[in-house]
């Protein structure tokens, strides 16, 4: 008698025996006890979770000599030949290979006749979703309204390939993948029925390695009893698998914890040379950090973490030497990573310098201790002890996160109604007067007045690049219509009541001159008093001065400025943050 395979000699025969598919098989027996069989049924799943094996347990129960019942004799003569695959009332359909519109008529055909000897006709079409368009067009009719005692049981891992016209007159049950904790349970059953010597681990490594298929594990099992005999030892289980020592991947974890570089490089060295591939290795490790996050957020919840109980002391001890900030990080890197190693034309070097990287992390902060430094170094900002650089602003990254989003500017107060001139006196400074040209109107007394801080930022020695890099930021918040006009533009001439701005771009500076009111605004809340504007066309070939990011020299002179500047000194201090990027202010990054 020739070998069979433990796949097929230990496939289930009755709903009690089907593996994590309660949810399935509950509803098929209740339809059964209570003669409510449906004419059609969809069982779509994963691969190896028991589809074509409930299509035919429910065919022994629909036609077993004491049936229909839920629980089948299995050995009547109708049961031992829908067993044998020779009864003439229960046909197997592979729609793989018979998927034309002539198949489906034969089938079509044979249907009218009734069942003989048994109780019903039942067709099982697996893989239904291969069937071509006109055959499933040919199946509708009669699967709407099939000859009495007659079943449809389909089968299929694609569900979505099915016309909606098809689903439409099915009972579609989905099965899930079978949890390794239940697969491990099955294979045990099955290993002390054959007198097979194997661990718990052995089981949960062959279980992990069928992702949740129940046939996948099975074949596996056979695979590795036709390598070591029936006494298995966990090294025969990890060579025929391939699977990666489990010691190999927490030394390489707790180098990376530790920040040691070249204890997690020697250590992926020792599996590269035992042949272990760069995404196999990937793979386990992520699988392995997530394994050290879930027991650090969660030191109760072992039950989520696939391993012994040595093994999960090992993983307890390595989550508590650093923080789950830092542990996250550490994973979201290897989930990045992971996408590259599939086209590197040199995986392997490509995932050394992954664990690098995983070395030099820095220890993270959580978002409440970054708050708080925030607001420490708010409070002495707002205090006035500190002033503000010029010319210049440095882009702040903190260690471990990205700098908050900059708060929005306060709205400003209404400036009171002006006042009539007055001339003055001996020992009086004289105020500036307003003035308005037939392209500038007056700004009503509305206007609001910038603050005397606000005034107050722009120093005596301050350049034209420097003024007008800070009265563009300025207009980037009060009026980003205006910004847009004012980025390509240079600072002229800039005297207590006069301010010519030179525009190169012909469309922008006929855009500020039609808009001179709202510039004259900007002006006069930026300055802290009114000013005539004077728009100048320039030439296009005419370089813009608020570009100085073009200039080494303004370059040099920005970074020097903030680099002194102690407010960001401050804030580096305070967030533990790096300079990453000077720039003038308003200028793209």
């Amino acid at each position: 008698m020739s070998y069979e395979v433990i796949a097929r000699k230990w496939r289930p025969k009755t709903f009690d025996e089907v593996i994590g598919q309660d949810h399935v098989t509950t509803p098929l027996r209740n339809a059964i006890r209570s003669d409510r069989v449906p004419h059609a049924v969809l069982l779509a799943g994963p691969r190896g979770v028991g589809k074509t094996t409930l299509a035919r347990i429910l065919a022994h129960c629909l036609n077993c000599e004491q049936g229909p019942t839920e629980e089948p004799c299995g050995t009547c003569d109708s049961c031992v030949e829908i067993t044998d695959g020779r009864s003439t009332d229960v046909q197997e359909i592979d729609a793989a290979s018979r998927n034309s519109v002539d198949d489906v008529r034969d089938l079509i055909e044979s249907i009218r006749y009734a069942p003989s000897p048994g109780k019903y006709r039942i067709y099982v079409v697996d893989e239904v979703h291969m069937l071509s368009k006109p055959a499933f067009n040919a199946l509708l009719k009669t699967l709407e309204e099939p000859p009495p005692r007659s079943l449809f049981v389909f089968a299929t891992t694609e569900p979505e390939r099915i016309p909606f016209t098809v689903l439409s007159r099915c009972q579609r049950y989905d099965l899930r993948r079978i949890p390794i904790t239940q697969v491990a349970q099955r294979l045990r059953a099955i290993a002390d029925a054959e007198s097979v010597t194997i661990s718990d681990a052995g089981l949960r490594a062959i279980a992990r390695e069928g992702d949740g298929s129940m046939r996948d594990a099975q074949t596996l099992m056979d695979q590795i009893l036709s390598y070591g005999g029936t006494d298995v030892s966990d090294a025969s289980i990890a060579e025929v698998l391939d699977l990666t020592d489990r010691s190999v991947l927490l030394a390489i974890a707790r180098a990376c914890v530790e920040g040691d570089a070249a204890a997690a490089l020697a250590a992926s060295a020792g599996a590269f040379e035992a042949g272990t591939e760069a995404s196999r290795l990937a793979s386990d490790l992520m699988q392995l950090f997530r394994d050290l996050v879930v027991l650090r957020v969660a030191p109760g919840a072992s039950n989520l973490v696939e391993c012994n109980d040595d093994e999960l002391q090992q993983l307890r001890d390595l989550s508590e030497a650093t923080d789950p900030v830092r542990l996250r990080r550490m994973f979201r890197t290897l989930v990045t990573e992971q996408e590259e190693l599939g086209w590197a034309p040199h995986p392997f070097a490509v995932f050394e310098m992954t664990l690098v990287r995983l070395a030099s992390l820095p220890e993270g902060i959580e978002v409440a201790a970054l708050v708080s430094k925030l607001e420490a170094l708010e409070k002495q900002l707002g205090s006035g002890s500190i002033q503000g650089g010029r010319g210049s602003v440095a882009a702040i990254r903190p260690a471990a996160t990205r700098p908050p989003p900059r708060p929005a500017p306060e709205p400003e107060k209404p400036r009171p109604a002006a006042v009539p001139e007055t001339k003055a006196g001996p020992g009086d400074t004289p105020a500036p007067k307003a003035e308005a040209t037939a392209t500038q109107p007056v700004v009503d007394a509305t206007t609001p007045a910038v603050t005397p801080a606000k005034a107050a930022v722009i120093e005596s020695d301050a350049s034209l690049d420097e003024v007008f890099d800070r009265l563009r930021a300025f207009a980037q918040n009060q009026n980003r219509g205006l910004f847009a006009s004012l980025e390509g533009g240079k600072l002229l001439e800039h005297q207590d009541s006069r301010l010519c701005i030179g525009v190169s771009n012909a469309f922008h500076s006929q855009r500020l001159i039609d808009r001179i009111s709202e510039v004259d605004a900007i002006c006069e809340r930026f300055f802290g008093s009114r000013m005539k504007i004077e728009i100048r066309a320039l030439g296009g070939g005419a370089k813009s001065l608020s570009s100085p990011e073009n200039d080494r020299e303004s370059i040099r002179r920005y970074r020097k400025n903030a680099l002194e500047n102690k407010a960001i000194n401050m804030a580096l201090k305070e967030l533990d943050a790096q300079l990453v990027e000077i720039r003038p202010l308003g200028a793209k990054p």
